[in-house]
C-alpha cells in the first residue's frame, strides 16, 4: 500500500510507501484523510500506478516526487 502526500502549498505530490517512517497520514483542519482540503491531502492507494494516475487526472502541472528515504518504484 502506498500514501500520497498532496502538498498545495509547495505544489508536490509525494508518494510514500505506507510503512515509510514520513507517511504520517491525518485529518486537520487544512489537509484531508482520503479528501482534498486547502493545503492538501492524504491519498491512500494499492499500487503506484493507481497513485499515479490519480496524480496525472487532478494536477499534472505539479510536481509527481517519489519519496527518497522509502523509494516506492
Amino acid at each position: 500500500m502506498f500514501w500520497l502526500n498532496v502538498d498545495k502549498i509547495n505544489n508536490i505530490w509525494k508518494l510514500h510507501r505506507e510503512s515509510c517512517r514520513h507517511a504520517k497520514p491525518q485529518d486537520t483542519e487544512f489537509k484531508g484523510k482520503k479528501e482534498m482540503k486547502r493545503k492538501g491531502g492524504w491519498f491512500k492507494f494499492s499500487s503506484i500506478q493507481e497513485a499515479y494516475e490519480f496524480f496525472k487526472r487532478n494536477n499534472e502541472d505539479a510536481v509527481w516526487q517519489p519519496c527518497k528515504v522509502c523509494n516506492p518504484e
